[in-house]
């Protein structure tokens, strides 16, 4: 025993409460990013990208105007993350029906009906995410970086894509045409779902697949 053993001894915070208020602080942070991108595409929905200010976002958001700056610095940069968000949401969503194309019960048609058949479920279930996407890319906000983001995720599913050629269960399109063949017929009912110019059922998807079969398949 020495003059050491009667000085205090700091009392440190357990390594727990250390360790997990980090983790409070990003998950609150992430809840907050969150917010504030799904008040976006509400009001951007509703109004229109050009006509919806970051001050009606912060209040939809039930945030201050300031707090919301801390996320984004621009109206440009809120919208391309929102962007990029709904564009990786929709990619997962019919991504993960590739699985089908390696059932061996499952032909060719059936294999591209169930991917094309999720895509198209996103569209018609997201309205407006899938009207965001229509405006941001008929608008001119969407910046270089975000179309180079875009553009690598597509290069990442090329190998697949040309995997599918060689097998013969696609058509031999490029990537672009055979998208705007695949999805074309997507958005565009969608976009006469919403003018209320056609009621989009199963016999409506099984008819319109009929036709992007004729399209992309050999």
């Amino acid at each position: 025993m020495n003059e050491r053993s009667f000085s205090p001894r700091p009392v440190y915070p357990s390594s727990v409460a250390l360790s997990s208020r980090p983790a409070a602080d990003k998950a609150d942070k992430a809840d907050k990013r969150s917010a504030i991108l799904a008040a976006a595409l509400r009001l951007i929905a509703r109004s229109g990208l050009h006509n919806t200010p970051m001050a009606a976002i912060a209040r939809e958001a039930g945030v201050a105007a300031g707090t919301l700056y801390l996320y984004f610095p621009s109206k440009e940069a809120m919208v391309n993350a929102l962007y990029l968000d709904l564009i990786q949401d929709r990619d997962r969503a019919y991504l993960a029906e590739l699985d089908a194309i390696d059932d061996p019960t499952a032909g060719p048609a059936e294999s591209t009906w169930r991917i094309w058949h999720a895509l198209a479920r996103w569209h018609l279930d997201r309205p407006d995410a899938s009207n965001l996407i229509h405006q941001c890319r008929a608008s001119g906000i969407l910046t270089d970086e975000t179309r180079a983001a875009e553009a690598r995720d597509q290069a990442a599913r090329l190998p697949l894509f040309r995997d599918a050629i060689a097998h013969g269960q696609l058509r031999e399109l490029s990537q672009q045409v055979f998208w705007a063949l695949f999805a074309g017929p997507i958005l565009a009912l969608v976009q006469m779902r919403d003018a209320g110019e056609i009621d989009v059922d199963d016999d409506v998807l099984r008819a319109t697949f009929d036709g992007v079969c004729r399209s992309v398949l050999p």
